[in-house]
């Protein structure tokens, strides 16, 4: 069994808890650099392998030092306006009439569009059908 590193004298041990208070990101934040598989591993403490992780301070401080936070800009709360030009979207409004056999249905048309358009995002509703 591994030793407990907690003893008096053992390198300082943090959790997950602590680290994201500490360096002010998200627990989440945290699994997703564990995720990566750059940010350093658990300690190994008795008992706890599962259910509590700790971590050496000093390693986790050395892997914040060498990976420095990173301001995000969130694209998704900026307003049309607050946008740059060229990431808007332009939307065109199009009106066309499809002739189909009597046994498609709606859905089958909806299908063979979205599938001869599969490059360019789109969506679209059918309004009206008419027998004829």
């Amino acid at each position: 069994m591994p030793k407990n590193p907690e003893r008096e004298g053992s390198p300082r041990l943090i959790t997950i808890n602590e680290i994201a208070e500490e360096y002010g990101v998200s627990r989440a934040t945290v699994h997703n650099y564990r995720r990566a598989g750059t940010f350093p591993r658990p300690a190994p403490v008795e008992g706890t392998e599962k259910t509590k992780l700790r971590f050496y301070a000093a390693e986790v401080a050395a892997w914040f030092a060498a990976n420095p936070k990173r301001q995000g800009k969130r694209t998704d709360l900026a307003t049309k306006r607050q946008q740059p030009e060229e990431t808007r979207m332009k939307t065109f409004t199009l009106t066309m009439r499809i002739e189909a056999d009597s046994d498609v249905t709606p859905e089958q048309v909806r299908q063979e569009i979205y599938d001869a358009c599969g490059d360019v995002p789109f969506a679209f509703d059918i309004t009206n059908v008419e027998e004829g």
